[in-house]
């Protein structure tokens, strides 16, 4: 398979879905995530289905922004309750020309490098030998970031991404989202860990709770109820339904559901943003998510959540 591709359009559209779908569990399905006046739109279609999808993505891209979900659902919805539980899939969002130029040095290389129609941004992903639970995938994704410089926030297993094939509308005119490199290479876990930067304190931070094992410390943030920390960061009471309006679009019906599960977080359903408390906050808060400015926005967040005591963390 090439290396350097440069590819747009359908053709491009084909071989990302194969490449990142290509060892999705069966019967899951395809995200694909779009723009409309409203907010977001969803459709989903099978991992068995592939050329389904492309048609889709190219349809859509005619007209609007376009963005599948990383790792495959087990069912149709977008949280992060609806994911299958294993990837065989790590990728990092390299927003900035920083990011994007250290990946040219990174070892071991992506198998898959997609131009996101922004400068030289790109996403990168890296094919395991083996699936990984979901968990692992979130802590190695974030050590990738750490590693780049790259975007801390699109590591949550829930990420949606531009496919390539589709076109970037926030530019006038749209630019194309290019299948810029494809290798037919897979990596260790081991390998591709051995790496990034071992744990830290950023990164302890934003790790998920399920799952640890007897004797790992526990990010107290991600245990607190999301209805509570949904209500403090956005001001507004959140009832029995569990809804409030999103703060990041017009949102005349609330559409922002703040999950029971701390797990499953919080999700606008117009938007399609979602996440933990962290990615919440530094929305809210127009805060950066990596290195020290994370350090310091979980700082701000412990002070004015964990630190106010059990109240803060009850489930409502």
């Amino acid at each position: 398979m090439s290396a350097q591709l440069g590819l747009v359009g359908h053709e491009a559209v084909n071989r990302f879905l194969d490449a990142l779908y290509r060892h999705a569990p069966a019967g899951s399905f395809v995200e694909v995530r779009f723009r409309v006046a409203s907010g977001m739109g969803q459709r989903f279609h099978r991992t068995t289905e592939l050329e389904r999808v492309a048609d889709t993505i190219v349809a859509l891209a005619s007209r609007t922004d376009a963005y599948v979900g990383v790792i495959a659902r087990r069912r149709r919805g977008g949280a992060r309750g609806d994911l299958v539980g294993v990837s065989r899939v790590v990728w990092a969002d390299c927003d900035t020309p920083q990011s994007a130029a250290a990946l040219t040095a990174f070892r071991p290389r992506p198998a898959m490098v997609v131009a996101s129609g922004s400068g030289e941004n790109c996403h990168a992903y890296w094919f395991l030998d083996e699936p990984v639970e979901l968990e692992r995938v979130e802590h190695l994704n974030r050590r990738v970031a750490l590693a780049l410089g790259a975007d801390a926030r699109s590591a949550d297993g829930a990420r949606i991404l531009r496919p390539a094939g589709s076109l970037n509308r926030k530019h006038s005119p749209p630019v194309p989202v290019g299948l810029l490199e494809l290798r037919a290479r897979e990596v260790t876990l081991a390998d591709l860990a051995r790496n990034v930067p071992e744990e830290t304190a950023t990164e302890s931070a934003s790790r998920p709770s399920r799952g640890r094992a007897r004797g790992e410390s526990v990010d107290r943030l991600l245990l607190v109820s999301p209805a509570v920390y949904v209500q403090r960061l956005t001001g507004q009471h959140v009832g029995r339904s569990r809804k409030v309006h999103c703060p990041f679009h017009e949102d005349r019906t609330p559409s922002l559901h703040a999950y029971e599960d701390p797990d499953r977080g919080w999700y606008c359903f117009g938007c399609g943003r979602g996440g933990t408390i962290y990615d919440l906050a530094a929305l809210v808060w127009q805060r950066d998510t990596r290195g020290g400015s994370f350090v310091a926005l979980r700082r701000e967040l412990e002070a004015s959540m964990v630190a106010r005591g059990p109240q803060a963390t009850r489930r409502q």
